[in-house]
């Protein structure tokens, strides 16, 4: 026997599922469970003949076969079920939304989906096998798709979703039908209970956010007051509400939240219950209200991550102007620094805002030298530096404004702007795109955690002291100090990365000075640059920068520096994954800061521009892009992607000396990935456009990635080991289908170094001489193959070795561990006292004994020795 069976108390979701499931199992029949609320049993009763369902009580658990379980893969929520899940006779197949669960049941047929609806799932599978639906159905699988996204507006709600429901209204799913049932119509008792939930209800503030809870005692239980929960919640504008009713013998724990920071699964999984992060519930005989209330509201305040203040996201110092700055004055500050609005002040005080768009305006009628007074908006709303980002977000959408200027004690202190509640509201949603299908596993706190300091803890002892130390003297000297960049990034991931730089908000080189004094280390500065290298020992240098900013004069440019904050320093820097820093000071050692959505980017494997205009700035950074998303698995974003293509296409390439490109070019060249790097550019047209000489052939690639599997074959085999060049290892296989008149060509345009030039040149001479045939031919002696391959570099014989057949590897060797070793014994003196007078003869002679000792004809000194005697007699 076959069944279908979902949760306890089945809801709409789980009632749709089970009807797909059906569909996908023909055989098997739905098990209705023994508690089923009323408006649940009105709908089945309504579609009596679709579902065809059997009691729980109907079911021999003796005969059954096979159970295909939806919408849960927990035990507890199985009834009397789970004590069959577990017998190896019995088939189990699960479908689920809830990644995870209390009492889990593995199987090895399971598909587990993060997706707003389980019945999203199903569609899709039916979609996937081809099986019809009737419209009556499709209307089911719609209701149930509905309900459990709240109308594709819960938290948790995905694009899949919405799919599945295009999908659905195209197999003629009736919307009037659907809105019939979803529009509830109150029982008298859910309307007094309606009244008391409003009546009882308090709101705090947990962390940042208004939570409401309504607490409720009724002598008997009442149907569906999940959705009087969220009735209300919607009705007073709360970020969460719980609902903690006692109804007859127990008490039900109903959480609606309007807010991801808010996660209710959590929450709820922590007093015996789960759910969504949206919508969760939980059981418990527990009477006392209070006592569930408050420890609610403190695993709220352990759990979720407190709301974002202004002071959070806020630019300081602010860049601003006199009222007696001209137009033209202002346009070119905002130019410079990509500003699209700047304060206006007199004295201390702030006395206008003036905007681009207004900038724009009074330069095309004429105005660029008039004072910005007569332009700026006199109307200047701010805001106060503790404001929540839910209130600045309302001020920008009843005032119409971009930028609040932000004050202290009546004096401005920073600006908030459009974009910063853009990133600050969208840049926390961590849903990783290419998580592998039917992944289980949880959003780690590395990517979530306000602070990770127990990350900085993981690592080796003296790297943790230095970082310490270094907050410590922060602190001692009023300076705030960050550990940035590549580092953070690493860390994060579990990459090992001991690359260290440390951003001081004031003198870097100052306080870089004192603190290698204080632990006795050496030091290197850089004034210009305003940076410093302090030497801990050879496995540990610290690179100290003053926070700054930058700007570019034109596309190309070296950068304009000048001092800054920290948020102005990462804003600098390329792509989000690195624009994440972590605080050393005392107190807040480990506290991340992440303005631009770093660590979203991170779990989502997303590499990201800064701003659109970064490409065309510093088009090197293109290669990092592609570096990164080799190296990581990563892919640029669509729109980076974009902007990459089209600073390729114009002329900015041209602009940019070769040896910053080649800087960059080198650096991909060292890594493991880099035949997929070098295809990646290609796509992008980069290869083409910097390098025209290279053609990167499959067979090229396929060179390359010989190159990387094959080494440690033929390092094994080598007596004398020897570090090797992957540089020019690369250079070389890139080189390998060039004429000699292209690798000139090539390696002029590059402006390689003559070591490099002069290498590939020999190489390709070698290369063309058809080794295979010579070899094959079994003619050479080992003189020959000696003079073939000397003056080679190991690089050039490992590629050679590579690109041809087993018994040019094994001439490769013989040569390399063997023909190479072979040095005369004789010297030029021993022939100059045979008689020969100093000159080009001595060099020839030697070299005649050294053919004949590498082809195994003499073999000691007086073997030399009477082989020139010989020689010189017969030539005389």
């Amino acid at each position: 026997m076959e069944i279908i069976i979902g949760h306890n108390n089945i809801d709409f979701d789980c009632a749709a599922s089970m009807l797909a499931a059906k569909k996908i199992y023909p055989d098997a029949r739905l098990v209705l469970p023994e508690n089923v609320g009323r408006d649940i049993r009105e709908f089945i009763n309504m579609y009596e003949d679709v579902f065809n369902f059997i009691e729980e009580n109907e079911v021999c658990g003796e005969d059954l076969t096979r159970i295909i379980i939806v919408d849960t893969h927990s035990s507890s929520r199985i009834g009397k079920f789970k004590d069959y899940v577990q017998k190896p006779e019995i088939e189990v197949i699960i479908y689920d939304h809830h990644l995870v669960c209390d009492n889990e049941i593995i199987s090895p047929i399971m598909r587990l989906e993060e997706v707003g609806a389980n019945t999203t799932i199903m569609v899709e599978e039916l979609k996937r096998r081809g099986i019809d639906i009737s419209p009556v159905e499709a209307t089911i699988l719609a209701l149930g798709i509905y309900v459990d996204t709240n109308s594709l507006i819960f938290s948790g709600t995905t694009a899949r979703d919405a799919y599945a429901l295009a999908y659905l209204l195209e197999k003629e799913a009736n919307l009037s039908v659907i809105e019939g049932l979803t529009l509830n119509r109150l029982t008298i008792g859910q309307q007094e209970l309606s009244q008391l939930m409003n009546k009882n209800i308090f709101v705090e503030s947990v962390s940042g956010y208004e939570v409401g809870f309504a607490l409720v005692k009724v002598d008997k239980y009442v149907d569906d007051a999940a959705y009087l929960t969220r009735k209300i919640l919607e009705e007073r504008d709360l970020d969460a509400l719980f609902s903690i009713l006692r109804m007859g013998k127990k008490t039900y724990i109903i959480g609606r939240s309007m807010t991801e920071d808010i996660d209710l699964s959590v929450i709820m999984k922590l007093i015996g219950g789960g759910g969504h992060k949206g919508a969760a519930s939980a059981k418990s005989d527990e009477t006392d209200l209070d006592k569930l209330y408050n420890q609610i509201k403190s695993l709220l305040k352990e759990n979720i991550r407190p709301a974002l203040k202004v002071k959070d996201i806020m630019s300081s110092p602010v860049k601003t102007v006199s009222e007696d700055t001209t137009i033209d004055e202002v346009y070119d500050i905002m130019l410079k620094f990509g500003h699209s609005g700047m304060p206006v002040i007199t004295g201390n005080k702030i006395t206008g805002i003036i905007s681009r768009r207004d900038v724009d305006k009074a330069k095309a009628h004429g105005y660029g030298n008039a004072p910005v007074k007569a332009y700026m908006s006199k109307k200047v709303i701010t805001v106060d530096l503790e404001e929540s980002v839910k209130e600045v977000r309302e001020l920008f959408a009843e005032h119409g404004i971009g930028r609040l200027p932000v004050l202290k004690d009546n004096e401005m202190v920073g600006i908030v702007t459009r974009t910063d509640i853009i990133r600050a509201l969208y840049g926390g949603k961590y849903k990783r795109k290419n998580k592998t299908e039917g992944s289980r596993s949880e959003i780690g706190k590395e990517y979530t955690s306000e602070n990770l300091s127990y990350k900085l803890n993981e690592l080796p002892q003296k790297v943790l002291n230095v970082l310490k130390s270094a907050g410590k003297m922060a602190d001692d000297e009023g300076y705030s100090a960050y550990v940035v960049g590549g580092f953070v990034r690493d860390l994060i991931l579990g990459v090992e990365n001991l690359d260290i730089d440390i951003v001081i908000e004031g003198d870097a080189v100052a306080f870089a000075q004192k603190f290698a004094s204080q632990i006795n280390a050496k030091i290197t500065v850089h004034e210009k640059f305003q940076t410093a290298y302090v030497y801990i020992d050879e496995d540990l240098q610290i690179d100290f920068v003053t926070a700054r900013k930058e700007y570019y004069e034109f596309p190309g440019s070296l950068p304009i520096i000048e001092t800054g904050t920290i948020k102005d320093d990462l804003f600098r820097r390329d792509f989000t994954i690195n624009c994440i820093a972590m605080k050393l000071n005392g107190d807040e050692f480990g506290k991340v800061v992440d303005f631009y959505g770093g660590r979203r980017d991170l779990y989502d494997g997303v590499i990201r521009i800064l701003y659109n205009l970064s490409f065309i700035e510093d088009p090197t950074r293109i290669i990092r892009a592609v570096r990164f998303e080799q190296r990581y698995g990563f892919l640029m974003d669509e729109k980076t992607e974009e902007f990459a293509i089209k600073a390729v296409k114009s002329d900015v390439l041209d602009k940019l000396s070769i040896e910053r490109i080649n800087t960059e070019f080198f650096y991909m060249l060292k890594e493991k990935n880099a035949a997929k790097m070098l295809q990646r550019l290609k796509e992008l047209g980069l290869l083409k456009k910097a390098y025209p000489e290279m053609e990167l052939s499959d067979q090229l690639i396929n060179l390359m990635e010989k190159s990387d599997n094959q080494w440690e074959d033929f390092y094994i085999g080598l007596i004398n080991k020897k570090n090797i060049d992957k540089i020019l290892i690369y250079l070389l296989v890139l080189h390998s289908n060039m004429s000699v008149d292209k690798v000139h060509a090539s390696a002029d345009r590059m402006r390689l170094k003559k070591e490099y030039k002069d290498e590939i040149l020999r190489f390709i001479e070698v290369k063309d001489l058809n080794l295979p045939a010579l070899v094959a031919e079994g003619n050479l002696s080992n003189y020959d193959v000696y003079s073939m391959f000397t003056g080679l570099s190991l690089e050039s014989l490992y590629v050679i070795s590579i690109m041809f057949d087993d018994r040019v590897r094994d001439a490769v060797l013989v040569y390399i561990n063997n023909l190479s070793q072979i040095k005369t014994e004789i010297t030029g003196k021993d022939i100059m006292e045979l008689g020969i007078a100093p000159g080009p003869e001595i060099k020839r002679i030697l070299q005649a004994v050294l053919k004949e000792k590498i082809n195994g004809k003499i073999f000691t000194y007086d073997d030399e020795i009477n082989f020139v005697k010989n020689l010189l007699e017969q030539e005389n």
